[in-house]
């Protein structure tokens, strides 16, 4: 059986050989405190979010090898379908939805340059545009050519996005 008293006396005795009287108790004072930092690490390393049992190299779970460190997880029901009928979607390919999901967060739902995103950009962060956001006067030829381009279509220090690239050649009209 382990005594902590010879433990002690073994810490001890080499710090008390030689020295004036008292030494050896501020020489050991360092070294219980190092002594509990060391027990309060080890404690800290031992705690975990315990929400994944491997915190390290997560990514290795897509690897079969490591699918037996992964834990348990439901399987679908055997016989199981999709829900019928699907959800209706939102998406209808015609121009206004087009321009609410890709245009009027910065012209604006009138099309004259009050969107919101557009606020915030000149007002909070100093953006200046670089022609004027309302396209409510602009030729159709104009606006078309303009969404036509694959690079930045007002220049490279604008922030509009080349809509040549995101959108069909029919969306675009």
């Amino acid at each position: 059986m382990f005594q902590f008293s010879t433990l002690r006396r073994a810490l001890a005795l080499p710090l008390l050989q030689g020295g004036p009287r008292g030494q050896g108790r501020r020489a050991r004072k360092p070294l219980v405190l190092a002594l509990a930092a060391l027990a309060g690490l080890l404690a800290l390393a031992g705690c975990t979010s315990g929400t994944y049992p491997v915190d390290i190299f997560y990514e290795q779970h897509y690897q079969q090898s490591y699918k037996s460190h992964e834990p348990p997880r439901l399987t679908g029901v055997a016989g199981a379908v999709a829900y019928y009928p699907p959800p209706i979607s939102s998406y209808d390919n015609s121009g206004a939805y087009l321009f609410k999901v890709n245009c009027q967060m910065c012209h604006g739902p009138g099309a004259r340059g009050d969107g919101s995103v557009l606020q915030v950009m000149t007002d909070d962060y100093g953006y200046r545009t670089i022609v004027d956001p309302d396209i409510t006067n602009r030729p159709t030829s104009t606006i078309l050519s303009t969404l036509e381009r694959t690079s930045r279509p007002l220049g490279p220090t604008s922030v509009m996005p080349p809509f040549g690239k995101l959108l069909s050649a029919q969306e675009r009209e």
